[in-house]
């Protein structure tokens, strides 16, 4: 009898774990891609920075072969639960040279993994390159919670902001201020389009640099001027080259008009402003030349900051955003040896004090904890929360899931052993009774299942519209989460619906041969939605975490963001995504405001729209008027009403949206508060011990309490009119929608006497 060598199973063995290896090391290792992927570089190029949650510019290299290549470039990004998003576009690379592709992304984790995927002019794939096989420096990533400046040129003393108190960083739990320099000698390291400023608290130029100039003259300029225009906050300083900043892009949106430069004797109203106990300019300093700024009424803006009559620091509003003006070179030395310089940009930027600090404390509203068991520490995180409230489907009790696990044990174990022995006593029937007893569980708990949550495709949707009737510009966040009752891909878009149209219902549809497009003079940007705590289901918290979402999905149409496609929901199980959108602006209100006293309006507005405005409040400087229902064609004088301070309204809502407060309040309110809490964040007074407000780094742009510090009253109401249509493709049935939408309205106002 022939014996087995003993060396065979070890040889065996050693094969098979050959063959496993070789299963494990990806095919693009082996495959020669026609171009190759030389780099892939995250942010603004030198410095290799992103924030965690925004949109970002990734460029990436590719390097030509033996011939020419043309197919289609993917650069995929994780979500906030590690799932790869793609952004294609067309890719034309002759034979040995090299070009530089630019796309957006958002990375939803500090350790997700950004990748270059080809594919061949037929949508055959070629292979992939992710960022940490070609990288050339570790970028840094900057937490969603964190405030982020860009700064170009060298304006002098912005780093010492974190030195102040209430901006020190005390330990590693507290959050920190990042500043990072643009390189903007580099054409190739700016963004193109605006997105590549997103996750931008501010966005400080030195004009005095030569390079900063260069930016501005070309299109990278304009970005940046799209990027105010949507909310962003620009701080420019202007001296000696104030000629070529009013010829330059920014020209026409600065907040007062660069007529020259006249000396100034001493800078000491820059001492006011930054609430300074130390001069900028001490006695017997020399004279300095300061820009000239004129125009600046007639142009919205506010001065800040003055001396002999001379504005030295004016701010105004550009769309919905802002820009504060600086009449002196902050590269100056005055500048850099000025031992207040930190508070100086602090008032520049309207930074906020005590929003560095640990915020697990507990807040109390009403007698209730303001930071409940859900860790939940962001505006963003409670939309999202809200957003995810179905009263129609029943969830089961963590208790009576363990008791009735408890009694199935029971039934296949001591159950089925004792039925077997005494009553039928033939034990070898268990393989009979045991399958049995599984499959009737089994069904039991599919048959509740489908009692209890429902077959119904459910979609919980929130839309902020905002109008400013002053330029007749428009814009809107919306928001949708969507309970799935199957293992189902959608297609998931949202298409701006104009206010005035007169659709006062949700509308919701499935798509139908071409995908919806959305209409002339529109911009969307439709993604993911993730909340910013530094915990398990956050974006600061564990990245590439184990998901049912499937292998992925894409941004479409080509090179756009104007939808998802191939969105995985698994069966009973939730999905929240996205939009952001500009355009035009219809005529909602008819206004007469004009300003009375300090810090009040009076006048009439006039609700021109076929709808009611619900709870409306008309907002002014630090005040709100409760407005109440304002009928179709009904006029209401603003003067008659009540009115009280900013806070005390925001502070009283936040009952209506805390679950912890209020489990059976109105959840339609309490969304809409909520809301209303983003749209105002800064107008909530800051707190102090164990009372600290929710912040707000995921919706900040929302923010326009700056804007009504510049005399811009707002209007803000509920109405049945949907900001957005959303179309739902590849559902199995229309799907049920339940709508709310807070529209604020940016009104003009008229000068005192006029």
């Amino acid at each position: 009898m022939n014996h087995p060598s003993p060396q065979r199973p070890r040889l065996l063995l050693a094969v098979g774990l050959a063959l496993a290896m070789l299963g494990a090391i990806p095919a693009s290792t082996f495959a020669a891609m026609p171009v190759e992927v030389e780099n892939i570089r995250l942010g603004f190029g030198g410095s290799d920075v992103f924030k965690v949650g925004a949109w970002t510019l990734v460029r990436v290299d590719l390097k030509g072969g033996g011939s020419p290549f043309r197919g289609f470039l993917d650069v995929t990004a994780g979500d906030d639960d590690g799932v790869p998003v793609a952004s294609r576009q067309p890719v034309d690379v002759p034979a040995g040279e090299m070009r530089s592709y630019a796309a957006y992304v958002r990375i939803g984790g500090r350790e997700n993994q950004v990748s270059a995927v080809l594919y061949n002019e037929n949508g055959k794939w070629l292979g992939s390159r992710s960022r940490d096989q070609v990288m050339r420096s570790e970028p840094t990533s900057i937490p969603a919670t964190d405030p982020w400046i860009l700064a170009s040129g060298r304006p002098q003393g912005l780093d010492h902001i974190r030195e102040v108190v209430g901006f020190k960083r005390t330990d590693r739990t507290t959050s920190e201020l990042f500043i990072t320099p643009i390189d903007a000698g580099s054409a190739d390291h700016l963004p193109g389009r605006w997105m590549g400023y997103d996750g931008a608290r501010a966005v400080v130029l030195d004009t005095a640099d030569h390079a900063t100039m260069e930016m501005l003259a070309g299109p990278k300029g304009q970005a940046l001027v799209e990027w105010t225009k949507r909310g962003g906050h620009l701080i420019v300083s202007v001296g000696a080259s104030w000629q070529a900043v009013k010829d330059s892009v920014l020209g026409p949106v600065l907040p007062a008009e660069l007529t020259g430069r006249e000396r100034v004797q001493s800078l000491e109203a820059f001492d006011t402003f930054a609430n300074s106990t130390k001069p900028i300019t001490p006695p017997g300093s020399p004279p300095h030349m300061a820009a000239k700024l004129e125009q600046v009424e007639e142009r919205g803006g506010k001065v800040l900051a003055s001396i002999a009559g001379l504005p030295l620091i004016v701010r105004g509003p550009v769309g919905f955003g802002r820009i504060t003006l600086i009449a002196v070179d902050s590269e100056e030395q005055v500048f850099a040896e000025w031992t207040d310089r930190g508070l100086f940009w602090i008032q520049a930027l309207d930074l906020k004090r005590n929003r560095f600090e640990d915020e697990a404390t507990d807040v109390t509203v009403g007698g209730a904890s303001r930071f409940y068991a859900t860790g939940v520490t962001d505006v963003a995180s409670q939309m999202r929360v809200a957003l995810e409230q179905f009263p129609k489907v029943k969830l089961v009790s963590f208790g009576l899931v363990a008791f009735l696990i408890f009694l199935y044990i029971l039934a296949i174990g001591p159950g089925d052993y004792f039925f077997l022995k005494k009553v039928l006593k033939r034990m070898e029937l268990t393989w009979i009774t045991f399958p049995l007893i599984v499959s009737l569980v089994s069904l039991l708990a599919y048959l509740a299942a489908y009692r209890l949550k429902g077959t119904d495709l459910l979609v919980n949707k929130v839309d902020a519209v905002d109008v400013d009737q002053t330029t007749g510009q428009a814009r809107g966040r919306s928001w949708a989460t969507l309970f799935s009752p199957q293992n189902r891909d959608y297609d998931l878009a949202f298409l701006p619906t104009p206010v005035d149209s007169g659709v006062v219902e949700p509308l919701a549809e499935e798509s139908t041969g071409e995908p919806p497009r959305p209409a002339a003079g529109y911009e969307v940007l439709t993604s993911w939605f993730g909340v910013p705590e530094m915990q398990f289901g956050g974006m600061g918290g564990a990245n590439g975490r184990f998901s049912f979402a499937g292998s992925g999905y894409a941004y479409e149409p080509m090179n756009s963001w104007e939808r998802l496609d191939h969105v995985r929901i698994p069966i009973w199980s939730t999905r929240t995504i996205g939009a952001r959108w500009f355009g035009p602006a219809p005529k909602i209100l008819d206004s007469d405001l004009v300003p009375v006293g300090f810090d009040r309006v009076g006048g009439t507005v006039t609700n021109l729209q076929t709808y009611p405005l619900s709870d409306a409040v008309l907002v002014f400087d630090r005040r709100v008027y409760l407005l109440g229902e304002l009928a179709p064609g009904q006029t209401l004088n603003v003067g008659l009403k009540s009115d009280r301070a900013l806070s005390g309204e925001l502070r009283d809502r936040a009952g209506s949206y805390l679950s912890a407060a209020n489990p059976g309040a109105d959840v339609a309110r309490g969304r809409a508060d909520v809301v209303l809490a983003a749209m105002f964040h800064e107008g909530e007074s800051r707190r102090t011990g164990q009372e600290q407000a929710l912040g707000n780094s995921v919706l900040h742009d929302m923010d326009l309490t700056g804007q009504l510090l510049l005399g811009r009253p707002m209007l803000v109401a509920r109405i049945k009119a949907p900001g957005t249509q959303l179309v739902v493709g590849n559902a199995s049935d229309k799907p049920r929608v339940e709508q709310t939408t807070v529209l604020r309205v940016i009104l003009p106002l008229k000068k005192a006497g006029g």
